[in-house]
């Protein structure tokens, strides 16, 4: 059965473009890879880092079909199993695959993946590992490379002032992708420091937080798997699409529902877009957060210095 599987991961292997692939558990165990890595530690890391992609999709939009994170050097797709919501495959390609027949030869086998799966690993496979409070905190003391030695977090994402005239001409640009682009659900933009921009007022917090960690999930990733700079992400459901787009301090995002729709324009129209925003973002002034002192010091009371969590500023 191993060959089985591991040759129709070949199959993914040989369409043009595609470099790597791993048939990945949900808690970042790979079962199989078909690729170009020259040891099994690529493997793991491939499969550690996008599992917590997959987490955050999974959470911001259930069952998913596939998940692609776009930069210059690379694309990572992420894709679901038909009815195996605890095993995904990551490919990882070079930046000009063809994506379109990507998506149409992965289908076919996709469900070849999961038939295998019920055939002959339902199981079988190690179960899905959890942690405990305390082990997860034992995992991080794990981390600490001298002992004794405090820890120091800082969260730093810079505070953006953001004026009238620019706030409206990023709503006539919203406004416009609205117009042009059918069956438009949402559109908005989720900048540092809690700005948020959308038409008609913005009432979604929890969507426009989870895009904003999803990006920031994937940026992460991306720059570990391949020191580059992640672009956009696209997260392909049942119902629509999700696109997320990096600007200037900040994420776009866009909700279409299905609706035929031709993906290559819609992507095309939202280059166009984005690099009037990014433009418009460019010049907008940013500082680090400021804490009072008397804040400081309400905040430090009774607290370690090594302990505290500090957005944006040293404790």
């Amino acid at each position: 059965m191993t060959s089985e599987l591991n040759e129709t991961l070949q199959d993914i292997r040989e369409i043009v473009g595609v470099e790597n692939v791993v048939l990945v558990q949900r808690d970042g165990l790979p079962v199989a890879s078909a690729g170009v890595w020259f040891s099994k530690e690529e493997v793991f890391s491939v499969a550690s880092s996008t599992c917590a992609i997959f987490g955050v999709a999974r959470f911001v939009h259930g069952n998913f079909r596939y998940l692609l994170m776009e930069s210059e050097t690379s694309k990572v797709f992420l894709a679901s199993l038909p009815n195996y919501p605890n095993y995904f495959l990551t490919v990882t390609t070079a930046p000009r695959v063809n994506l379109a027949a990507l998506l149409i030869e992965m289908k076919q086998n996709l469900s070849r993946i999961a038939f295998l799966l019920r055939q002959h690993l339902e199981g079988k496979l190690p179960p899905l590992r959890s942690y405990s409070p305390d082990d997860t905190q034992k995992i991080l003391q794990g981390f600490a490379v001298v002992e004794g030695a405090g820890r120091k977090q800082n969260v730093s994402y810079p505070i953006i002032t953001l004026d009238r005239a620019t706030a409206l001409s990023l709503r006539n640009i919203m406004r416009q992708i609205s117009d042009t682009i059918p069956n438009t659900e949402s559109v908005f933009f989720a900048l540092n420091g809690g700005i948020r921009i959308s038409l008609g007022g913005f009432t979604d917090d929890r969507l426009a937080a989870m895009s904003f960690a999803l990006y920031d999930a994937s940026e992460r990733v991306v720059r570990t798997l391949r020191n580059s700079s992640l672009e956009r992400v696209l997260c392909e459901t049942e119902t629509g699409r999700h696109f997320i787009y990096s600007v200037p301090n900040g994420v776009f995002s866009l909700q279409v529902t299905h609706g035929g729709q031709k993906l290559g324009l819609m992507r095309l129209l939202l280059k166009h877009y984005i690099t009037e925003a990014s433009r418009l973002l460019e010049s907008v002034s940013a500082s680090r957060a400021i804490i009072p002192d008397d804040l400081r010091e309400l905040l430090l009371m009774g607290v370690s210095g090594s302990d505290l969590l500090l957005p944006g500023g040293e404790p």
